[in-house]
């Protein structure tokens, strides 16, 4: 079986199908008809283009419905005359009873016979008195499962395609291979909601969004989101801003604390081809590296200095180039960060909202790290051999800096940190005073160079 990831459905053929739901609800009776429209294989988007009737000779009942076979594989003769590529996708539904418009058994043993037989990929629209939503089988074949859907709002002389919009960038960027590939954004403030639409329309199959905030005023001079989505999860403006620039990405999106739900967010790594982090918490982002060095899915880290006066960009490739903690030293006990960088870097959460920085200067880095992540999704690693850290002093002093693996490294080098830990504590020479400085913590505050929310 076929399983679309997406539905586009254009507003003309949605306006069809409300006038049919607005001429037969009121009497009480089903309605239905059909839905031609195209497949995109490369992340099995399918595209609905038009809509067919029930046809003159179809029987409507209060609680049943027949179309006219013949009327519409004549109708869909006449749309595939026009366009090759045209297919029957699914048919629609009307059921004019009160509440949640969902499948029924019938439907269920219906679209099992038909999706077993000739057309593996139909579906169903189901239209109700609260809405109208998109069905497939589940990937098990037992129940159905409900589709993602966008509305497609183009004048009427627009055809669109994957291959005409990315028509300025295919010699640029392998954009089928890229179709493949899942990205998680952790964090959409400031840097998350750029980096999400900048690789959406690089031609990225699906992005995951994660992000618990909602849309502040102080957020949107420097956010995708505008006056009008004040209140509204970031995750969900992103979504839209996403999907206004390239309909045929898959967009995912949970609303959830990433310290509070490490479990989720190790189940969308674990299916992602890379991570970006970036929501500017240093205790989110040590939980990130120590997830993506599990499961081994690169990641890219990204934060901006205070007052947007630089940023840093660190691609993390496991087992390959240094972690998170081989240079920020997070976790590790073994090294102290000195005082005067510490009270240069670190920012209380409290203090976030007062921070300044121009959403211009912000964004530099952060189309820094998009770009990093581009290249890596595109496997070109080569780079890396030169340089893993890049270091962004606003305006336009970019320095490219080669970092080695620490051999002591909590994180990445369990074994090693736990060897010189041992050697460190035999030593003869240690006194009692290093003693107590090796057990406190590094620091009071986390060390952290957030991007800003």
């Amino acid at each position: 079986m076929i399983h679309p990831n997406k539905i586009l459905i254009h507003q003309e053929t949605l306006r069809k199908i409300r006038d049919d739901v607005n001429t037969w609800k009121p009497k009480g009776l089903e309605s239905g008809g059909y839905i031609p429209g195209k497949i995109h294989l490369s992340n099995l988007v399918f595209e609905m283009t038009g809509f067919i009737d029930g046809g003159p000779n179809a029987k409507r009942t209060h609680c049943s419905f027949s179309g006219d076979s013949e009327y519409a594989a004549e109708k869909l003769m006449e749309a595939k005359a026009k366009d090759s590529e045209i297919r029957l996708l699914g048919e629609y539904h009307l059921h004019p009873w009160n509440g949640i418009a969902h499948p029924s058994q019938g439907d269920l043993e219906q679209i099992k016979e038909v999706k077993n037989g000739k057309r593996p990929w139909y579906v169903i629209m189901l239209a109700g008195n609260t809405g109208y939503a998109f069905w497939d089988l589940n990937k098990e074949g037992t129940d159905f499962a409900e589709i993602p859907h966008q509305v497609l709002r183009l004048p009427q002389h627009v055809e669109i395609s994957r291959e005409k919009l990315m028509d300025r960038v295919h010699r640029v960027i392998h954009h089928e291979a890229l179709a493949k590939k899942t990205v998680t954004i952790v964090g959409i403030g400031s840097g998350g909601s750029v980096i999400a639409k900048y690789l959406a329309v690089t031609g990225i199959g699906r992005i995951i969004l994660v992000d618990k905030d909602l849309l502040e005023l102080a957020n949107v001079i420097r956010h995708e989101g505008t006056i009008e989505d004040i209140g509204k999860p970031k995750i969900k403006i992103c979504k839209r801003v996403v999907e206004s620039h390239n309909p045929f990405t898959i967009v995912e999106t949970h609303q959830i604390d990433a310290l509070e739900e490490k479990e989720k967010l190790t189940e969308l790594i674990a299916r992602s081809d890379l991570i970006m982090a970036s929501s500017g918490n240093s205790k989110v982002n040590n939980v990130i590296n120590k997830i993506v060095l599990e499961k081994m899915v690169p990641v890219v880290f990204g934060g901006i200095f205070e007052r947007a006066k630089g940023g840093y960009v660190l691609p993390v490739l496991p087992r390959r180039t240094p972690c998170f903690n081989c240079l920020f030293s997070l976790t590790s006990q073994a090294y102290n960060v000195d005082k005067d960088a510490a009270e240069a870097y670190n920012t209380p959460e409290e203090e976030l909202h007062a921070q300044q920085g121009l959403w211009m200067d912000i964004s530099i880095p952060t189309l820094i790290a998009a770009k990093v992540a581009l290249m890596i999704l595109q496997g070109n690693t080569e780079f890396l051999e030169n340089y893993n850290f890049l270091l962004y002093k606003n305006p336009f002093d970019i320095k490219k800096i080669r970092l080695k693996k620490r051999e002591d490294c909590f994180v990445c080098n369990f074994e090693g940190w736990r060897r010189q830990t041992e050697q460190t504590m035999k030593s003869p020479g240690i006194v009692k005073e290093d003693q107590e400085k090796s057990k406190a913590p590094m620091l009071r505050k986390p060390f952290r160079i957030p991007f800003e929310r």
